[in-house]
């Protein structure tokens, strides 16, 4: 059994049945191991959910530098709201984008400092690129901090609708926040 498939069914697990729900046992008899096999991979539940956030927070920054870099020929609304649409669907589709994303709101006091370490990275990777395409763009506002801050809020709430709520929900919370943020930082 693979590292990658253990990582595959703890990533279910997790996101099934939250931190103290997920029991070792269960992933090594899922994996067709025991489960003294799996402590040779990792010797706790918190070792393993570790590696796994940082994993998927390093796959998350990926994600954002390589989408703002693809659609850089994009128009600046075209650009934000393709990024909250695909946001979204990574979040339905990636069981890992939901493991990252449940994890930071829903955080395990055992684990609390390093999820909060960790998800301060992915910020501030989204932070960087968000405010190098404001900056390439002259017809808003506000200044590219600014505008930073107004879009990584706009997507806080909407990240409340997919781990709280659905995905209609979103989409629905997405419509009427889209109107007031992009209206709100046109020049």
């Amino acid at each position: 059994m693979s590292k990658k498939r253990i990582k595959e069914i703890a990533i279910q697990h997790f996101n099934r049945l939250g931190y103290e729900g997920t029991k070792m046992a269960q992933i090594a008899e899922e994996a067709g191991i025991r489960k003294q096999s799996l402590a040779y991979h990792y010797s706790s539940k918190k070792a393993l959910l570790l590696e796994l956030y940082e994993e998927v927070v390093q796959e998350e920054q990926q994600f954002v530098r390589q989408f703002f870099s693809a659609s850089v020929s994009q128009t600046l609304d075209q650009q934000l709201y393709a990024f909250l649409h695909e946001h979204k669907n990574r979040f339905l589709t990636n069981p890992n984008v939901a493991f990252m994303y449940i994890l930071s709101f829903i955080t395990p006091l055992e684990v609390h400092d390093f999820v909060l370490a960790q998800y301060r990275t992915y910020l501030g990777t989204l932070k960087e690129e968000l405010a190098a395409v404001f900056t390439r763009h002259s017809d808003i506002c506000l200044s590219p901090e600014e505008a930073t801050v107004a879009f990584v809020t706009v997507m806080d709430g909407l990240d409340v609708q997919l781990v709280y709520e659905t995905r209609q929900s979103y989409e629905q919370a997405l419509a009427i926040t889209w109107n007031v943020f992009w209206s709100g930082i046109q020049r």
